[in-house]
């Protein structure tokens, strides 16, 4: 099971910054899971909302002058990639049109990726799961009636990795984790906040956790500095 800390570990950082993810290697976890959007010149960052906290689209400003509006370095894509290049990221797309960037900036990229891609936007994942070979999952917020019929189906897609699963921690239960595993689709879990719901999902056959808590997981060992 990979640990990957939501946005980093915010504790003492702005969420989804590099100061963020290097407390979160810290502690011990196996990478990121970051969010990926556009600036208004196409550039691949890492922000999570939609709009800057003063109310501007994201789409509609340039890095630098997102920056200077949340008072900190917001990090593009590729500054992450290199600066963490053994982690393991959830890399999820945000916006319908982020993904050429981010495949330019894979394109570029001067280590293997370890990883995954993930995305609300269903369609950008068909789409990787057809062009390319990378890992990657639909993220649900809620429980399709017919879960299992439909993964399956997607599970057995000719590619070396099948499409995983990305699953809000209140749709989510072990019966249909455990019967999706054994059909051969990786299965994620996200929004875990509960010492006892830890100890719970902990005990899945999960292909990774997304925590914000990694005082919750005690086989979580923090690295030396």
């Amino acid at each position: 099971m990979h640990y990957i800390a939501h946005r980093g570990w915010t504790r003492n950082f702005p969420e989804n910054t590099l100061a963020a993810f290097e407390d979160a290697w810290r502690a011990g976890f196996n990478g990121f899971e970051t969010d990926i959007r556009t600036d208004c010149n196409g550039v691949a960052i890492l922000f999570h909302d939609r709009c800057a906290k003063d109310g501007r689209l994201v789409q509609q400003l340039s890095h630098a002058e997102l920056c200077a509006i949340q008072g900190y370095e917001v990090p593009t894509l590729a500054q992450a990639l290199q600066a963490f290049p053994t982690a393991f990221w959830n890399l999820e797309l945000k916006s319908a049109d982020c993904l050429s960037a981010t495949m330019a900036v894979m394109a570029q990229l001067q280590h293997a990726f370890k990883g995954l891609f993930s995305s609300f936007h269903h369609q950008l994942i068909l789409t990787l799961a057809r062009d390319t070979t990378l890992p990657c999952a639909l993220l649900l917020s809620n429980s399709p009636a017919r879960t299992i019929n439909l993964y399956t189906m997607l599970a057995a897609m000719p590619r070396p990795v099948g499409i995983g699963l990305v699953f809000d921690y209140e749709v989510a239960s072990a019966e249909q984790i455990t019967e999706l595993t054994r059909q051969q689709v990786p299965c994620w879990v996200y929004g875990v906040q509960h010492p006892d719901e830890y100890a719970q999902v902990l005990t899945w056959p999960l292909a990774g956790l997304i925590a914000d808590h990694p005082e919750h997981i005690p086989s979580l060992k923090p690295r030396q500095s």
